[in-house]
């Protein structure tokens, strides 16, 4: 087959983000800071990985558990496990913000990951520049994501 699909690198990046989408399924009963701070302890060694390619691997998990398990498939879920797979890095962080919904009397929120302050992944780029962040919570190490 074509592509990148059966490669070893993605294979194994896969099944660590599919073992961090079952952990962030858990978004809706845990608070934030906590379920952060379990993720960031799940982190794996993928500073040599693009974040191009952590995001595709977590967009594939998250996907994948939807549909094979019924889970949640929303940009929080996609945010903590791309956080988690982000997690060795410095200066990552989950960010909640929010907008005017299409009815003024709505709120539309959103959920992307940060690095230096700078939206990564899909639904960071989805988030810049339109959403308002109310909340950022620090993925890895107090000391390592201190400014």
């Amino acid at each position: 087959m074509a592509g990148n699909r059966y490669n070893p690198v993605d294979l194994a990046l896969f099944i660590r983000a599919m073992a961090l989408a079952r952990h962030a399924q858990r978004a809706s009963s845990v608070p934030l800071p906590q379920l952060v701070a379990q993720m960031s302890r799940r982190r794996g060694r993928f500073q040599s990985h693009s974040e191009d390619r952590l995001g595709r691997a977590t967009a594939r998990a998250t996907s994948r558990w939807s549909r094979w398990f019924g889970g949640l498939d929303t940009c929080l879920v996609r945010s903590l496990v791309l956080g988690a797979l982000l997690a060795d890095r410095t200066n990552v962080a989950l960010n909640i913000g929010f907008r005017p919904g299409e009815n003024r009397l709505t709120l539309d929120g959103h959920a992307w990951v940060t690095i230096d302050g700078l939206p990564v992944g899909p639904d960071g780029i989805r988030a810049d520049g339109h959403y308002s962040r109310l909340l950022a919570v620090p993925f890895g190490d107090r000391e390592k994501n201190d400014d």
